[in-house]
Parts: C-alpha cells; sequence; structure tokens
C-alpha cells in the first residue's frame, strides 16, 4: 500500500512539473504563504494611518475582520517585518493565550525571561526596561481577549514607555470585549487606531493572480498589471471571485487547486487551459463561517 500511494505521488509531481514547465511557471505560487511584493494592501491611505499611529503612538493599534482569511495575520507578519529596523519586534502568534502566558511570551522574546506569575512577570519586565532605551512593537495575532486578566496585561504593555502594541483579531472577539463589563470597554476606548478588512474587490483579486503569477515567472511584481491570467480563463476567475466573494484565502486555496487539476487534465488531454466549468466543480471553503449572520 505505502508503494502504491508514493507511486502515486511521484507521477502526480511529475505532472505538475511538466505541467508548470509547459505554462512557463517555476512553481505553483498559490501552495505557499505570500511574500511581501505578492501582499495586495488593503489600501494606502489604511497603511499610512497604521504607520502615523505606531509612530505617533498614543494606545494600540487594531486589525479586525468579520471574516476569517482576508489577511489580518499576513498584514500583521508584513508590518511586523517592514518595522523590524526602526523597532525590536515581538510576534505572539499563539491564539487566546491565558494572562499569564502572554506577558510571559513577551518577557522571554525580550530576553528578561518570566517569573512565576503574571504580576512579578509585569514586575521583572517593568524593571528590565527601566533603564532600556529599546523601541519595542508587540504584535498579537488573534488576540481573544476574553477576560479582564488578559485585557490588564495590553494595559500594562501598552503604559509602558518603550512598548507599542498592534493587534488583529476577528470582529466578533472585538465586540464582545465591550460585554465583559467596564474593563472592557475602557480598553476599547483605549486603542487609537482600528482598521476593518474587508474582502478584496474585484481588482485587487486579479492583483492578488497576478503579483503571484509574476514571482512564478520570474517577472517585475510593479510591472503586474501586465501579466495575463493565463492559464485561467477570465470566465473561470470570475467563478473563483464570485465563489469565494473575494476572501483572500479561499481565493488561493481555489487557485492551487485548480492548478493541480490542470497539470492532470494537461497529462490525459494536451489542454492546459484551466476552464469556468473546471472552477465550477471544485469545492470551496465557506467565506462566511466565520462571518456573523445577516441579521446581526
Amino acid at each position: 500500500m505505502a508503494d502504491r500511494i508514493q507511486s502515486i505521488a511521484e507521477a502526480t509531481e511529475s505532472e505538475r512539473e511538466v505541467y508548470l514547465d509547459h505554462i512557463g511557471w517555476s512553481e505553483n505560487p498559490f501552495s505557499r504563504q505570500p511574500t511581501m511584493d505578492e501582499y495586495v494592501l488593503p489600501s494606502e491611505g489604511s497603511i499610512a494611518d497604521i504607520a502615523s499611529h505606531l509612530t505617533d503612538y498614543t494606545g494600540p493599534v487594531l486589525v479586525h475582520s468579520e471574516y476569517s482569511g482576508v489577511g489580518k495575520t499576513t498584514l500583521l507578519q508584513m508590518l511586523l517585518e517592514s518595522y523590524d529596523g526602526e523597532f525590536e519586534t515581538v510576534a505572539v502568534g499563539e491564539h487566546n493565550v491565558t494572562a499569564y502566558e502572554l506577558i510571559a511570551i513577551v518577557a522571554d522574546e525580550l530576553g528578561i525571561g518570566k517569573s512565576s506569575s503574571t504580576k512579578l512577570t509585569e514586575r521583572k519586565v517593568r524593571n528590565g526596561l527601566e533603564d532600556d532605551d529599546r523601541e519595542i512593537l508587540i504584535g498579537i495575532d488573534e488576540f481573544g481577549l476574553n477576560n479582564s486578566d488578559t485585557l490588564h496585561v495590553i494595559q500594562f504593555l501598552n503604559d509602558l514607555e518603550q512598548i507599542r502594541v498592534l493587534m488583529t483579531g476577528m470582529s466578533s472577539q472585538w465586540n464582545a470585549i465591550g460585554e465583559i463589563g467596564s474593563d472592557g470597554r475602557a480598553f476599547q476606548r483605549r486603542v487609537s487606531y482600528e482598521l476593518k478588512l474587508s474582502p478584496l474587490n474585484e481588482e485587487q483579486a486579479r492583483e492578488l493572480y497576478q503579483r503571484r503569477v509574476a514571482t512564478a515567472t520570474g517577472r517585475d511584481h510593479e510591472e503586474y498589471a501586465e501579466i495575463p491570467l493565463d492559464p485561467l480563463t477570465d470566465d473561470a476567475f470570475d467563478v473563483v471571485y464570485e465563489r469565494s466573494e473575494g476572501v483572500p484565502a479561499v481565493m488561493v486555496a481555489a487557485f492551487s487547486n485548480l492548478i493541480g487539476l490542470a497539470a492532470y487534465r494537461y497529462a490525459q488531454i494536451d489542454d492546459p487551459e484551466v476552464s469556468a466549468e473546471m472552477a465550477e466543480k471544485i469545492d470551496y471553503a465557506d467565506p462566511r463561517a466565520d462571518a456573523p449572520e445577516a441579521s446581526e
């Protein structure tokens, strides 16, 4: 059985390589995370606003969305990478951490080290940064702040002179913070700027596709608009955009799946095209799986 599976896998890989060579791609660019050159920015104005609020910092900056897969985590990673020369950056990628876990991760990442409790670790961090001239940017992904203790840790970090806080999360999580009570509402008021990400419009969706293909074809990313949709037909692209509702993660998964199917089809009938019929037949994740009900 293992030999048969290995044989099938090798045949599939061979078909993919032959197909990619035929269409002039060095890789399937939809089967991995995007590079900075491939990421489609929400808007120049939104990025400028985030930059302004991080530079003239008065409180946490928040990126949230009603949709999962619209690029919150990727945007956070891109921002931390972009600011790496200006700040010492700390990424907290563990979701829904407890208050102690959060401050312990930060303490360890800053080289200060955690203590045995939340309060003792906070004291250790404060003392460790007292004569420290580092400028620190902490990125907290999918914050999941569901209790006042965790809110207090964020507020503690925010109050330290050297630290700036950038967070991402679902809009439902952000709205739920206000239901915790006065602590939650007070925390919401301290957020200096919030960006609500929406799915991509059709122009942005084409840019996503073209920027990825630019990498696979060795083209300059600044010239992405000149890159055709091949091997997708226009109708196939329209189907993917409609079925995904413009949610990037759903689109990318669909494009990756279609390239794999096209490689198999090319091996069978020598036709490299990705048609609308193929795009209609594949499965799509529900782009609204994490969105609120329409009545809400």
